[in-house]
C-alpha cells in the first residue's frame, strides 16, 4: 500500500502537470495555422552562433508569475522538401528586457536588465528533420524541454528576452536551411450577406484586402453593374451590423439590398465601374500603431435605372488591421563566448511555442 505522504504527493503535483498550458506567440497566431513566411536559419539553424530573441509583452499570452517548461517551434507547412536537422551544442538563457522590439540594441548583454537565467544546457541537442514523411512531428512542432523552468514575472514595462547560444553543430558549425513557420501581421476580413441582384442579373461582390497601419486600405467589386455611377461608404472604428432595411432611406429599393454598416458617422469615396462591372477604392493607413487591431466597415452602392428604387448594394466587408510582429532579433555567427555584438532584424518572427505551468 502506498504510503500517505506519497498519496498527498501524487494528488498535489498531479493537478499541476495537467495545468499545463502552451501559449503561442504572436498570440493572435491562436487562429492563425500557417504564416506567410518562413525562417531558414533563425534561431536554431545560425551554425556556431548567438541569437537574442526580444518578445514584445503586448503579444505574450502567459499569465504572470507561470513557470515556462518548454520552448518550441513549428515547421513551415507551406514547403514540401524535407529539413535534415542536426545535433547541437545548445545552450539557452531567458531573461527580461527594458528595451522594446524598436529599441532593442545590438550588444546583446545590454538588452538585460539583470543577468539571464540559464534554462538548459550547454547540452546537446537533436534538431528533428522537418517535413519528413516517414517520420512526421506531431503537429508538426518540435520543443525544446528546459532543465530550469523560467519564472515569466517581468517588471513593469519589461519585455521577455531568449537567447540561443550554440556553441557547435553536427553539420561543421555552418548556417543551414531548417524553415521554420514565420508570422507577419494578422489581418481578418469578414463579411455580411450578399448584396442584391442589379438588372444585368449579377449581384455585386465586395472583396477587401488585409492590412496593417504603413500600408492602405484596400477594396474592389466584381460583378456589379457596367458603366455604373459608384459610392463606397467607410465607417472607420466601427463593425458590421445586423443586415437591416434599406427602404426606408432610398424608395422603392428591393428588400434583397440590405444595409449593413452603421450609417452614422460614414466618410464616402466616389467612382465609377468598367465595362466588367468591376472597381475598386485605395486609401493609405498611418503608419502609427495606434491604427493597428483597428476595425474597418465599408459597403458599395450603384446606380441602377433598372432595378427596384434604381440602387443596388454589395454586400458589407469589415477589416481588422493587423500589426507586424512585435519583436526582433538580434544575431552573430561565432562563438557565444566571445561575439559581444550582432546584427537586428526588426519584426522578424519565427512562430514560438511558451509551454507554462
Amino acid at each position: 500500500m502506498k504510503s500517505l505522504s506519497t498519496l498527498l504527493s501524487f494528488a498535489l503535483f498531479t493537478p499541476l502537470a495537467l495545468a499545463q498550458t502552451t501559449s503561442i506567440f504572436p498570440d493572435e497566431y491562436v487562429a492563425v495555422g500557417e504564416g506567410p513566411l518562413n525562417s531558414p536559419n533563425y534561431p536554431l539553424a545560425y551554425g556556431t552562433s548567438r541569437v537574442q530573441v526580444l518578445y514584445d509583452r503586448t503579444d505574450v499570452a502567459i499569465p504572470l508569475g507561470h513557470a515556462i517548461t518548454r520552448l518550441g517551434f513549428r515547421q513551415d507547412a507551406t514547403l514540401t522538401t524535407m529539413d535534415a536537422g542536426r545535433t547541437l551544442q545548445l545552450e539557452v538563457r531567458m531573461g527580461f528586457s527594458a528595451n522594446t522590439p524598436a529599441t532593442m540594441v545590438t550588444t546583446f548583454d545590454t538588452n538585460y536588465v539583470a543577468p539571464p537565467v540559464t534554462v538548459f544546457g550547454p547540452a546537446t541537442f537533436v534538431l528533428p528533420n522537418l517535413r519528413d514523411a516517414t517520420n512526421p512531428l506531431p503537429g508538426g512542432q518540435f520543443f525544446v524541454n528546459l532543465t530550469t523552468p523560467f519564472v515569466y514575472a517581468p517588471g513593469a514595462g519589461e519585455n521577455l528576452v531568449v537567447e540561443y547560444r550554440i556553441f557547435g553543430t553536427s553539420g561543421g558549425g555552418a548556417a543551414f536551411n531548417y524553415r521554420l513557420d514565420r508570422a507577419d501581421y494578422y489581418s481578418p476580413v469578414t463579411y455580411g450577406p450578399a448584396g442584391c441582384q442589379h438588372s444585368g442579373n449579377g449581384v455585386p461582390n465586395l472583396t477587401v484586402a488585409p492590412t496593417r497601419p504603413g500600408l492602405s486600405y484596400s477594396c474592389s467589386i466584381a460583378s456589379g453593374p457596367a458603366n455604373s455611377p459608384a459610392v463606397l461608404a467607410i465607417n472607420l472604428g466601427v463593425g458590421l451590423v445586423p443586415a437591416y432595411d434599406l427602404s426606408s432611406i432610398f424608395a422603392g429599393i428591393s428588400p434583397t439590398c440590405t444595409g449593413q454598416i452603421n450609417p452614422i458617422g460614414l466618410a464616402t469615396f466616389g467612382g465609377a465601374t468598367n465595362t466588367g462591372g468591376a472597381t475598386s477604392w485605395s486609401f493609405a493607413i498611418p503608419n502609427n500603431p495606434a491604427f493597428a487591431d483597428f476595425v474597418i466597415s465599408s459597403q458599395a452602392l450603384f446606380l441602377d435605372f433598372f432595378a427596384p428604387g434604381g440602387l443596388v448594394v454589395s454586400r458589407g466587408g469589415e477589416v481588422l488591421t493587423g500589426s507586424q510582429p512585435r519583436t526582433a532579433i538580434v544575431s552573430a555567427q561565432g562563438a557565444p563566448t566571445v561575439v559581444t555584438t550582432g546584427s537586428k532584424l526588426n519584426n522578424y518572427c519565427p512562430v514560438a511555442f511558451f509551454t507554462h505551468l
